[in-house]
């Protein structure tokens, strides 16, 4: 990847490039232990050896193909009780980014993992630390899947694969930089409840039917929000019920039966 250079305040004016490491979001978190950082640190790489994702999962990515790295922040004025607001903010971003590539296909799968039609191009995994009622750091960690073309698992899919066209990955990071940072600068101005509306549009099955498991149970239910805290709004059997990222997982047409 080429030197990076945002048009931001302070979003990647201090960056880490790492050739190869086991995770972004794990060395971040050993520069924040130490405790000399600037706020909107970036970490990259070209080639994670371990990955990380929601629910444990590891990320498949080939060396110098895809995105993957880190920002560090230090979002104190966000509640921790309001900590989604963070994955709305860097979720808008992606998607105002990767929208006008790839339109109405590209949408927000809850929490934050990014989809076109019913493939996985990337994921996010943001991690906070607090101090007393405000988040005091966070590490927003993402992959998303550019120009690589082959994939062991078949529900993947990237950029190149979608549209046939290779991509400058320096510039997406560019784009993806300051998107978040105005996403931030909203954030803390006007507060999510625009910006939630916006995400809750971006979602993939929004008012539609979906189908669902908890546990062993599978069911059909329609996506119509997210609360406050983040918790997935699904009205099934007549009433609305909420969702934990932990309690729920999504059912595609292959995997219901």
């Amino acid at each position: 990847m080429n030197k990076i250079q945002p048009n931001t305040e302070y979003l990647g004016k201090n960056i880490i490039y790492l050739p190869s490491c086991h995770s972004t979001n794990d060395f971040s978190a050993e520069i924040i232990q130490n405790g000399n950082f600037e706020n909107g640190t970036i970490v990259y790489t070209d080639f994670q050896t371990k990955g990380r994702g929601q629910r444990g999962n590891t990320w498949e990515s080939n060396e110098g193909e895809n995105l993957m790295a880190s920002i560090i922040i230090k979002p104190n004025f966000i509640h921790a009780v309001n900590q989604f607001d963070l994955n709305i903010a860097f979720s808008l971003a992606l998607a105002e980014v990767f929208y006008p590539i790839l339109n109405q296909n590209f949408k927000i799968k809850w929490p934050n993992d990014l989809y076109y039609l019913e493939r996985k191009m990337g994921g996010v995994l943001i991690e906070n630390s607090i101090l007393g009622s405000t988040i005091n750091t966070s590490i927003v960690g993402f992959g998303i899947n550019i120009n690589q073309t082959i994939f062991e698992n078949a529900n993947a899919t990237s950029l190149k694969v979608i549209t046939g066209k290779t991509f400058n990955l320096s510039f997406l990071f560019e784009q993806i930089l300051e998107k978040f940072e105005e996403k931030l600068n909203e954030l803390e101005i006007k507060g999510c409840f625009a910006l939630r509306d916006q995400y809750i549009n971006n979602l993939l099955g929004y008012k539609e039917d979906r189908k669902f498991k908890i546990n062993d149970t599978k069911f059909t239910g329609i996506i119509i929000g997210v609360n406050e805290t983040g918790r997935l709004l699904i009205f099934t059997d007549g009433i609305t019920e909420s969702f934990d990222f932990k309690e729920i997982s999504f059912l595609f047409e292959d995997n219901f039966l």
